[in-house]
């Protein structure tokens, strides 16, 4: 094969990468489910490849035990019993504490709540938001604790809230404030690194990313029940501890790791991507499809030099070993660059690209039968008629 004949292949490669490109924007515009369930936003196809990632890593032998976060699971205590708690971990100096807890009607006697939560340093209580209908992408405060006014004055609250649009779809994500009106609500994991991190907290703001991947892979935390508190005091010392139910079926949630996790459990996490500065970094949707234009042309090519009696067989295995290292290669920026680039899209166009494949061969082989059939609509024929 001389160079001219490389070249037009190469030509017609591009032009089927191109047409591939075309069928899949056109071919996927209209879909709200997404195709495979890959591309789409979480609160559509509710899985992305890098729900495999995150799956596959949290799975790895090593795991690390949080030296800053501890949980303390109140499980179905009741207002005294969770003012029992707070009295206890009052007494061991922590730099902060998350109430994952929201009083929100008042019971006959609440004093003993009230004095437990006036009585622990660096307190946090959590709150809810919602969107603000008198103004586009703000939010405001639509339930905290009732007992708010019986404590002293300024003590800050958090938003719990999770950015997904539907309560049951895969958290991934956090969102380290809700802007209002007038001033931005911190969410719970930032309002307590604000008391616990400060530096932590405004290298976070810094970033001015309006939601953060959470980092679950591989992280686990000292967990103690209330009865155990008194004997693991020492745990607590200058530690972040949070206060919740990790029973509660109300409160759980997917996640990538876990198919069911409680809200706590989440806020853990999210503080510990926060205190380690682990962020994680989206390449670009224009990237993501410049990649995929690439592999599809590759595969395009290498269809186009491969023998015909040999090249179905050919073109799956290649399809394969380029699934395998798209896939490989996904996961290693993900763990060890903390990338996340959307071989979705790659694998959609590698599809799309053999489908285009066909396409433009039935189309040439279309032209050809009707060149045989009606030569009048041959112009070099047509040409060299007239010429004689």
């Amino acid at each position: 094969m001389n160079l001219k004949e490389r070249h037009k292949k190469y030509l017609k490669a591009l032009g089927i990468t191109t047409l591939a490109f075309l069928l899949s924007q056109v071919l996927l515009s209209p879909l709200t489910f997404s195709a495979a369930t890959m591309i789409s936003s979480p609160d559509r196809g509710d899985f992305t490849i890098n729900d495999f990632y995150s799956h596959v890593a949290d799975k790895r032998a090593v795991r690390t035990l949080d030296s800053d976060v501890v949980i303390v699971d109140i499980g179905d205590l009741d207002r005294d019993g969770i003012a029992d708690v707070l009295d206890m971990i009052s007494l061991c100096s922590p730099r902060a504490v998350g109430v994952d807890v929201l009083f929100a009607e008042p019971h006959e006697d609440d004093s003993h709540i009230i004095n437990a939560l006036r009585g622990c340093p660096n307190i946090v209580m959590a709150a809810s938001v919602k969107p603000d209908s008198s103004a586009t992408d703000r939010f405001r405060l639509d339930l905290t604790s009732f007992l708010m006014d019986s404590l002293a004055p300024g003590i800050p609250v958090g938003a719990t809230n999770f950015p997904t649009v539907e309560g049951d779809h895969t958290i991934r994500e956090f969102r380290p404030a809700y802007p209002g009106r007038t001033d931005s609500i911190a969410s719970f994991a930032l309002a307590i690194t604000e008391i616990a991190a400060p530096d932590r907290a405004a290298a976070l703001m810094k970033r001015d990313n309006p939601e953060e991947v959470i980092n679950f892979c591989s992280r686990t935390y000292k967990i103690y029940t209330p009865d155990e508190i008194a004997g693991n005091a020492g745990e607590l010392i200058g530690k972040i501890v949070l206060l919740g139910s990790l029973s509660q079926r109300e409160d759980m949630h997917t996640t990538p790791v876990k198919a069911s996790m409680t809200g706590v459990m989440i806020h853990a996490h999210t503080i510990s991507t926060i205190l380690s500065g682990h962020y994680f970094y989206k390449l670009g949707k224009w990237w993501n499809w410049a990649i995929a234009f690439i592999l599809c042309f590759m595969v395009v090519s290498f269809s186009m030099f491969i023998p015909a009696n040999i090249k179905s067989m050919s073109m799956r295995v290649f399809q394969l070993i380029l699934l395998y290292v798209t896939i490989r290669y996904g996961y290693d920026l993900f763990i060890n660059y903390s990338l996340i680039v959307n071989f979705s899209y790659s694998l959609l166009m590698i599809t799309f690209g053999l489908l285009a494949n066909d396409f433009w061969t039935g189309a040439e082989a279309a032209v050809a039968w009707i060149k045989n059939k009606f030569p009048i609509l041959n112009l070099k024929k047509v040409k060299f008629l007239l010429s004689r």
